[in-house]
């Protein structure tokens, strides 16, 4: 992925609430950021491939895909996809300071207009 697209994943990691993000290609490149180390890159990775299956999965089943959740004790998992197959993982927390709607939605909207 071209440099703009590393600048863009650190660039989301200064937006409030931002735990983790990452994103996946469809060539199974999958490039992430963190703001702890207790979200290592592999399993980061993980999720990320978690999603870009569970995508897969919804559109062969002909299920609309748009934004899911998944909901952990402490954490949300978001992700988004897009058609040519690269998917967005963000990881925010449950409770205290955690990413506000408008935010993800402006991510969500960035990612699907992301030249790649």
């Amino acid at each position: 992925m071209k440099e703009h697209v590393h600048g863009w994943l650190t660039d989301k990691m200064k937006i409030p609430g931002m735990l983790a993000c990452g994103l996946r290609a469809s060539d199974r490149k999958t490039f992430t950021r963190s703001a702890s180390v207790q979200f290592t890159p592999a399993a980061l990775e993980y999720a990320c491939r978690c999603l870009a299956d569970t995508f897969h999965i919804l559109r062969t089943n002909k299920f609309p895909v748009g934004l899911v959740r998944w909901v952990y004790a402490n954490y949300f998992l978001y992700g988004s996809t897009r058609q040519d197959g690269l998917c967005l993982a963000v990881l925010t927390r449950r409770e205290g300071p955690n990413l506000e709607p408008a935010d993800l939605e402006t991510i969500v909207a960035e990612f699907q207009n992301l030249k790649d």
